[in-house]
């Protein structure tokens, strides 16, 4: 039997396995794939990856991550929420929110 070596780490080797999708905090479900031994690496062939793309898309998923500016407003800065974002966390004008940092490269928003 030949072992097929992860590309990822290059120590471990690939064994099929069960792998749970998710995206955005959505479960896509678990689907066959293969599983580094060592760095845990997860691998889907292309029909598992069409039939998660279609999940993603019918539960309205696919594309809500954009790329925005920051713009100025007085002496503060404004992100832009995209409406599909807005319409999936389900945000309305005044709802409240907590923005915080989570080291220098990432921003964090809690919805409350």
């Amino acid at each position: 039997m030949n072992m097929v070596r992860c590309p990822v780490c290059d120590k471990g080797t690939l064994r099929p396995g069960k792998v749970k999708e998710s995206m955005f905090g959505v479960e896509l479900g678990e689907y066959d794939g293969e599983i580094c031994s060592k760095c845990g690496e997860t691998f889907l062939d292309s029909d598992v990856t069409k039939k998660l793309e279609e999940k993603a898309k019918a539960l309205g998923l696919w594309g809500i991550s954009k790329k925005v500016k920051i713009v100025r407003s007085g002496n503060s800065l404004c992100i832009r929420i995209p409406a599909e974002l807005a319409r999936f966390l389900d945000l309305k004008e005044g709802k409240e929110i907590v923005i915080a940092p989570d080291g220098k490269e990432k921003l964090v928003v809690d919805l409350i």
